[in-house]
């Protein structure tokens, strides 16, 4: 159940906005051998006044022009659709730093001292190298990366919000063991289910794959669904009953509606299914709108709810705010001083391209000790007591926890735009756990 109080949900600051600028390329022009020559002999003679004009009054050169580049070339297995996690380590002095991984770019990314980036690219490759490179205004940028190659899939069906109704059948979960995944055998249609590829836990522990009829509620076997709930100071909906159902499609459908007051839904898995360690998933399509406030998020448990948090813990598997479509958020909160949310650690990633709108799979890898983060198959962040505030207490670790999904209409985001669409669909293809 989620304990906070409702002052302490998530407040951020949104990142930077990444600027993009095109270069162009000069023509050339056919000339004959005089023109050419009598060309050439202006140019030496510019070139001399331009030398000896940098001689007696040199400038300073522009903080945007870049001066170190460093590249790294390796191969993959296979051809395909990769997910590609850039990590840029802090400068040592404020610079801007251009990524490029293939054929896209994230360019004139500022950096200071004491704050790295990590930076999402997808791109197909139609053969089996793959080279990435920086271009930095500063001394050469340290950098790694980390590669994985996605799943083959077609274009899934677009989201609807269906409203439940109080009698609809429940959907179940898939569910089955084995060290390279199972076949679920509920719901419209069989499930394989694979693996994931980072990590040391293969074997598929519990799953809800959101297969059944349109309209059908959350299996209550697996969720409750809060009436309770928000996204900090602010916020402007009001949890029910009735947001939260299947599409039909194989995902769970949570939706925002209404406005001035907007309804949405928060699914609780305390009391139903809680775990210590291991490697959970789940692939989301987070909405397009604005003043939107998504969440997938674990929550200690607790013998005596409502007295619970921050002493419990909460790892925030990922958060997401409309003004920042392109970034995702991983948060530890507990106990600590000077936080009024109890905020002990964060990281975030960065997308070349939006994030809301399509599938991507956000994950935790939680073993002792340790707090690993990935973004569709590829660790990004990883969170060890060494790297809490002195004053923080590491509580993850001694006792379980259970999974947490919600969708909320202002609070940290802002309120939404006037004329701002709704309703907003929060999707849920599955979410699994792997030990």
């Amino acid at each position: 159940m989620d304990d906070r109080p409702p002052s302490t949900r998530r407040h951020r600051a949104a990142g930077a906005a990444h600027h993009q600028a095109k270069a162009a390329a000069p023509l050339m022009a056919r000339a004959s051998a005089a023109t050419l020559a009598r060309r050439a002999t202006a140019c030496v003679a510019s070139l001399a006044l331009l030398g000896a004009t940098a001689l007696l009054a040199p400038t300073a050169r522009s903080a945007t022009t870049p001066t170190a580049t460093t590249r790294i070339v390796t191969r993959v297995p296979s051809r395909g659709t990769y997910a590609v996690v850039v990590s840029v380590a802090a400068p040592a002095a404020p610079e801007s730093v251009s990524v490029f991984v293939g054929p896209q770019a994230d360019r004139n990314v500022s950096m200071s001292p004491g704050g790295g980036i990590v930076l999402a690219f997808h791109l197909r490759l139609r053969q089996k190298r793959l080279v990435v490179r920086t271009v930095s205004t500063g001394a050469p940028a340290g950098f790694s990366f980390a590669t994985a190659r996605q799943p083959s899939a077609t274009a899934p069906p677009p989201l609807v919000a269906p409203r439940a109704s109080p009698g609809s059948p429940t959907g179940g979960a898939t569910g089955a063991t084995g060290s390279t995944g199972a076949t679920g055998s509920t719901g419209t249609a069989a499930t394989t289910i694979l693996s994931p590829a980072a990590g040391p836990y293969k074997h598929l522990a519990w799953s809800d794959e959101f297969n059944g009829p349109v309209g059908t509620l959350p299996n209550p076997a697996n969720w409750t669904q809060d009436t309770y709930g928000g996204c900090g100071d602010g916020t402007l909906s009001t949890n029910t009953t009735a947001n939260a159902s299947l599409d039909g499609y194989g995902h769970l459908a949570i939706s925002a509606d209404g406005g001035p007051a907007y309804d949405s839904a928060q699914l609780d898995g305390g009391g139903h299914f809680s775990f210590q360690y291991g490697e959970l998933e789940a692939r989301i399509r987070l909405p397009t709108g604005s003043g939107l406030c998504s969440a997938f998020w674990l929550l200690g448990d607790s013998a005596a709810p409502g007295s619970c948090w921050p002493q419990c813990g909460e790892i925030d598997v990922m958060e997401a705010i409309s003004p920042t479509p392109n970034v995702v958020y991983a948060t530890l909160h507990g106990p600590v001083t000077g936080s009024g949310n109890y905020q002990q650690w964060q990281a975030q990633l960065s997308s070349t391209t939006p994030l809301a709108g399509a599938f991507h799979t956000y994950g935790v890898i939680w073993r002792p000790g340790r707090i690993t983060w990935t973004f569709d198959g590829v660790p990004y962040a990883t969170a060890t007591p060494s790297q809490l505030p002195a004053s923080a207490q590491w509580i993850f670790d001694g006792h379980p926890f259970h999974i947490m999904l919600d969708l909320a209409v202002g609070g940290w985001p802002g309120s939404p735009a006037a004329g701002a669409a709704f309703p907003a669909t929060l999707g849920i293809d599955w979410v699994r756990l792997y030990n």
